[in-house]
Order: C-alpha cells, then sequence, then structure tokens
C-alpha cells in the first residue's frame, strides 16, 4: 500500500487495511507525561530506549524529521532537537565501527583486485576513491553528496543495467535494505558483491513482517544473518554465480557481508548422464 500521499503525509487507509499508519510506535514504548512548566506549548514526555530505536528505526528507513514525529506522536519540535543530540552523542560511539568497516573494506578490495566499482549507496563520498580503486561510479540521493550520480538507488541501478554495464565490485551499503537492488547487483558484479543488511534492525522489534515477503523467514528464530546471507547466495545460483561469503560482519542491528564472486558450476547434467551409462 501507498505510505505518504503527495503532500508528505501519511495516507489515509484504503479498504481492507487496520492501519493508515503502518510505522506508528506502540503506545507501550512511550514515556511518562509530566507536567508542562509553561515554557512549550506541549505536554513533556519522557523519552524511552524503545522510542530512541523507533526514532533510529524510522530514520534508517529515510523518514523525515515530521514523518518521525507523527509516527511517535510527538511534536516536531521535540523529535528535531532528540536527533540533533543522538546524533552527537553516537558519533564517538560509532567511530570504532566505522574504522572496522574500513579496514575490512580494504582487505575485501586486496583479495579482489576490483578495476571497476560501482558504489550504489555512497553517502557523501565514496569510500572507494580513498582506497585508491580505478573507475568508481558512485551515488547517493542526497544532493549534496559528491558524487556522479544523485538518484534513488534502484532508479540508478536500473540505468546502469539498461546501459549494460559490468562491474568488477558492486557495493549496496544502505540505511535499512537494499533487497530490490540484489538480483540486478549480482547480474552486473563479475568479481565481487558487498551488502550491508539494515534489515536486521527489524529483529530488535522483534517484526519478521519484511524478511516474511523478502526473506520466506517466518519466525524471530530463523531471523539470522546466516539465512540472509543464505537467502543471497540463492538468488546469485539463479543468475549463474556462486557468491563466496568472504567476511561477514555483525554490528549493532546490522550486517555486511562481502562476497567473491565466481562463476556457477552445473554439474548435474553430467551426474544424471553417468547414471544413464550406468544402467
Amino acid at each position: 500500500m501507498s505510505i505518504e500521499n503527495e503532500n508528505g503525509n501519511f495516507a489515509k487507509p484504503m479498504l481492507g487495511d487496520v492501519f493508515s499508519n503502518p510505522f506508528k510506535m506502540p503506545d507501550e514504548y512511550k514515556g511518562k507525561t509530566t507536567k508542562n512548566g509553561g515554557l512549550t506549548n506541549f505536554a513533556p514526555r519522557q523519552w524511552t530506549e524503545k522510542e530512541i530505536e523507533w526514532v533510529n528505526m524510522l530514520k534508517e528507513k529515510g523518514f523525515n524529521t515530521k514523518q518521525i514525529a507523527e509516527c511517535i506522536d510527538r511534536d516536531v519540535t521535540q523529535v528535531s532537537i532528540k536527533i540533533k543530540r543522538l546524533g552527537k552523542k553516537s558519533m564517538t560511539y560509532n567511530q570504532g565501527h566505522f574504522e572496522e568497516k574500513f579496514a575490512v573494506n580494504y582487505d575485501f578490495v586486496k583479495e579482489i583486485k576490483p578495476n571497476s566499482v560501482l558504489d550504489v549507496f555512497a553517502g557523501f563520498s565514496s569510500v572507494y576513491h580513498k582506497l585508491n580503486c580505478k573507475n568508481v561510479i558512485s551515488n547517493d540521493k542526497n544532493e549534496k553528496s559528491n558524487t556522479e550520480y544523485h538518484l534513488d538507488a534502484l532508479d540508478f541501478i536500473c540505468q546502469m543495467y539498461i546501459d549494460k554495464r559490468k562491474f568488477d565490485l558492486v557495493d549496496l551499503d544502505p540505511f535499512g535494505s537494499a533487497y530490490d537492488c540484489f538480483d540486478l547487483a549480482i547480474k552486473m558484479a563479475k568479481k565481487g558483491l558487498v551488502i550491508t543488511l539494515g534489515e536486521l534492525g527489524h529483529k530488535r522489534f522483534k517484526r519478521i513482517d519484511f524478511v516474511r515477503r523478502y526473506y520466506g523467514i517466518e519466525t524471530l528464530e530463523d531471523f539470522t544473518t546466516d539465512n540472509l546471507v543464505n537467502h543471497i547466495i540463492k538468488i546469485g545460483e539463479r543468475n549463474k554465480k556462486t557468491l563466496i561469503p568472504i567476511y561477514v560482519k555483525d554490528w549493532r542491528n546490522i550486517a555486511r557481508v562481502y562476497f567473491k564472486i565466481e562463476q556457477l558450476k552445473i554439474t548435474e547434467q553430467w551426474d544424471v548422464k553417468l547414471k544413464t551409462d550406468v544402467i
């Protein structure tokens, strides 16, 4: 169903829909409301850890401040201030993660030695320039980013495929899931594929609706990095490619998987022939 209307607000429910906003935060995540001291027009409400996690999840999905405020039933000003504070607080926490991620990127580039790179979710600037890779084509939807393209990721990767481009390495590093890009990324990648699995963030809220639809996962127990990786390997097989996980890194609420690519060797027809010869 369509979540937003053309004004950027959440659409009213269509026939058969249970809720008008499927990303509405559960009421039990809300903190206690305190007395208004007269300095604001709204009743102050304590922030809970669950509420902060919900905000971070919505940010990863690309929601803006106004949309997040609607989802968690808060004033836009409250949400804006909180997001800024969370951003400052997380800089030190995330530094170790960024350093390890850069180090693993370096090791993987050294492993497959790409002569061309497609960086679909590059952020402000592609890390592969810092790794001295040749022929890097980068994209980020943010027009302030220092990238060659500023397109929606799926539109961008579709355009590259229509142009019949091939790359030694394709990197998908989204906020959230890049599932819709998997098939074309595998088709275009020749030596390596890197995928960040942001969908693991749903697990902290015990939500499996997304992975049920896309990965066929029915229980929280089966909602694991290994099962997501095995599903991607099967997509590779459909494209006659063998995806070999070289590095699998699990961080808080995400994982990043580095696949080496080889052509799939199909031997089943030879097995059938040998059995026939024996008979």
